[in-house]
């Protein structure tokens, strides 16, 4: 057959066979579609030959036996194993030959007994009905049908030529009968079989189309599921990056807010009169220390902002690393000494082979980043960090590593470590205080001095963070003399002066607001109730039914202000509680009150209303 794109049939117009593969393929359908028709048309053939073998008796008695034994000796017996034969497997082979030879044999049957009793009308009938069953009935095809058909008719007259004494006039008649009926049936046979072949062809032909259809709707079908995947995850990236977003928003009006507060809350007390020179110094120590965290924060952006525009530049040196990792550790080790922390550090050279080139500046930021977070994430245990030299394919380079002990990171969380603004856990329940940014500037300086970070970690085990820079070495002329280090934002906790009056508890981790709240309190309390964390808080709520007032913080460890709020009122409706938080979205406002939370205070807190909302809820 042609292409599909062809609008007709590509056949031989004479035997009307397609090219070979469709032939086969049509032949198969056309025995499948014809097997029923023709063992029902040789089942009437056999019984209406048989049937007539009365008529012999009637007619010719005396060729009665002759032509009886051409019905049942040859003629019946042939059709019959025709028939039974078509009941075999390979039957479809060899069909076609059958009938062709059960067509000629039939009809040379009819002729002979047309040639011994050419006077009797009814068997030039008989003829007549082996032309039709032949042409139209058995599905015999209409090129082999044609040549029994003419084949017949020849043996026909040769017989009635040579063996019969039929006159000229009834032969001519006769022929005349044979031939149109040979005619008729060539042609009818020939657009029977033209039709059927044609009904293949456009049956083929849709079947093409419909798998085209198919073909083109899966296709469609991937495309748009294709498609749909790219826009899920579009919209998954969109409301990822809108949650970063949000989380980054509320966390950074909560990390500068909070010092914020420290800053403008004292500054507010030094104006109170009558103030001793210790206090003095105690609140412009805090000023001090929560301007440099909002220093740090400030910086911490910056330094992102750089990094994301790429004008970050590298400042290479020659720097002392063992005189690095001694600095950091007589910075930090008097913040893990507060918390009972094992503090160690190793180094894998002398301090005379431990000079290398590197920017000085990005070095001592990772490591520090990488310090705070393990002091941070510490609650008991030990901290080690240090390096050791490593070799890959003859390039030397130090591999620096940072180990804790401390609450280790889910194993979901891992991957999405380094991303901007983004902690271990960015949800209410672990407030650590931090932007989420020292990671991935960290990861940012350690690509930027040519190596690469990562992280082992199981939690509630522990933490280590490896990172590796080229090993540079460098002649060791350079001393560092002077401590680069950070302000840390540890604060003793203060006295409390001995007033007297109301009792209120101050659920606070933040230790300089819980100063600056207890100072704010002084003339309604004589000593405060602190809780550091929302599980504390509701133990001394439950131990303290008398409980005047509760300043509730929002962003606490362990169990949030919402959920602490939750729990106390399970077992107190009376005590006011009055929500801070340094977060001024007023959706956290709302969800305050919906709690429990009687009234709302934003950080940095404004002591007079502070004050003011005190007196309402006390009076």
């Amino acid at each position: 057959m042609k292409n599909e794109d062809q609008s007709s049939m590509d056949f031989n117009r004479i035997t009307l066979a397609f090219l070979e593969a469709d032939e086969r393929l049509f032949l198969k359908k056309y025995f499948s579609d014809s097997i029923i028709q023709f063992r029902i048309a040789y089942i009437l053939v056999i019984l209406l030959y048989s049937l007539f073998g009365f008529l012999d008796l009637l007619i010719v008695p005396e060729y009665a036996h002759i032509f009886l034994g051409i019905r049942f000796f040859i003629v019946v017996p042939l059709l019959t194993i025709v028939l039974t034969l078509s009941f075999t497997k390979f039957f479809d082979k060899i069909w076609q030959s059958l009938m062709f030879v059960s067509f000629i044999i039939g009809g040379l049957g009819i002729s002979v007994m047309t040639i011994y009793a050419p006077e009797n009308y009814a068997y030039y009938g008989g003829m007549m009905l082996i032309f039709s069953a032949g042409y139209f009935f058995i599905k015999l095809r209409f090129f082999l049908a044609t040549i029994a058909g003419w084949l017949t008719l020849l043996l026909y007259n040769i017989g009635a030529y040579f063996f019969s004494e039929i006159s000229a006039e009834l032969l001519l008649t006769n022929n005349f009968f044979y031939m149109s009926a040979n005619i008729i049936g060539m042609f009818a046979a020939y657009n029977i079989e033209f039709y059927s072949r044609r009904n293949f062809y456009l049956s083929m032909k849709l079947d093409n189309e419909k798998q085209m259809v198919i073909a083109a709707n899966k296709n469609l079908e991937k495309t748009v599921e294709e498609r749909t995947k790219e826009l899920v995850k579009a919209k998954e990236h969109s409301e990822e990056s809108d949650r970063l977003k949000s989380a980054f928003l509320a966390n950074m009006s909560h990390e500068i807010r909070t010092p914020m507060n420290g800053i403008l809350g004292f500054a507010e007390l030094l104006k109170l009169p009558n103030l001793s020179v210790e206090d003095q110094s105690k609140y412009l120590n805090i000023i001090e220390l929560s301007g440099k965290r909002m220093l740090n924060i400030v910086n911490d952006i910056v330094d992102i902002s750089k990094i994301e525009s790429g004008v970050m530049e590298v400042d290479m040196s020659s720097i002392n690393v063992n005189t690095l990792l001694e600095d950091l550790h007589a910075f930090f080790k008097p913040e893990a000494d507060k918390k009972g922390l094992q503090f160690s550090f190793i180094s894998a050279l002398s301090s005379i082979e431990s000079c290398i080139s590197t920017d000085k500046e990005k070095l001592y930021g990772i490591l520090t980043n990488l310090i705070k977070n393990a002091i941070k994430f510490t609650d008991t245990g030990s901290i080690e960090y240090g390096y050791e030299i490593r070799n890959n394919n003859n390039q030397l380079y130090l591999e620096f590593f940072v180990k804790d002990s401390g609450h280790g990171i889910p194993f979901n969380r891992q991957e999405a470590i380094f991303g901007r603004f983004i902690q271990a856990d960015i949800s209410n329940k672990s407030a650590y205080q931090g932007a989420g940014l020292g990671l991935s500037i960290s990861k940012a300086y350690v690509e930027m001095l040519g190596g690469k970070i990562w992280l082992q970690s199981e939690p509630e085990i522990g933490t280590t963070f490896y990172f590796t820079i080229p090993f540079s070495k460098e002649p060791c002329v350079e001393i560092m003399n002077e401590n680069e280090v950070v302000e840390t934002e540890i604060i003793e906790k203060p006295a409390f002066k001995a007033l007297n009056k109301l009792k209120i508890l101050i659920v606070e981790d933040d230790e300089g607001l819980e100063f600056l709240l207890t100072e704010t309190v002084r003339e309604y309390c004589d000593e405060p109730l602190i809780a550091r964390d929302g599980m504390e808080a509701v133990e001394i709520c439950s131990k303290n039914p008398d409980l005047d007032l509760i300043l509730m913080d929002i962003r606490l460890p362990k169990m949030d202000g919402y959920e602490a709020t939750t729990e106390i009122r399970k077992f107190n409706q009376q005590v006011p509680i009055i929500a801070q938080s340094a977060c001024v979205f007023f959706s956290e406002q709302e969800k305050a009150i919906e709690v429990g939370c009687n009234d709302f205070v934003s950080k940095p807190i404004d002591y007079p209303l502070l004050k003011s909302l005190i007196e309402k809820h006390l009076a």
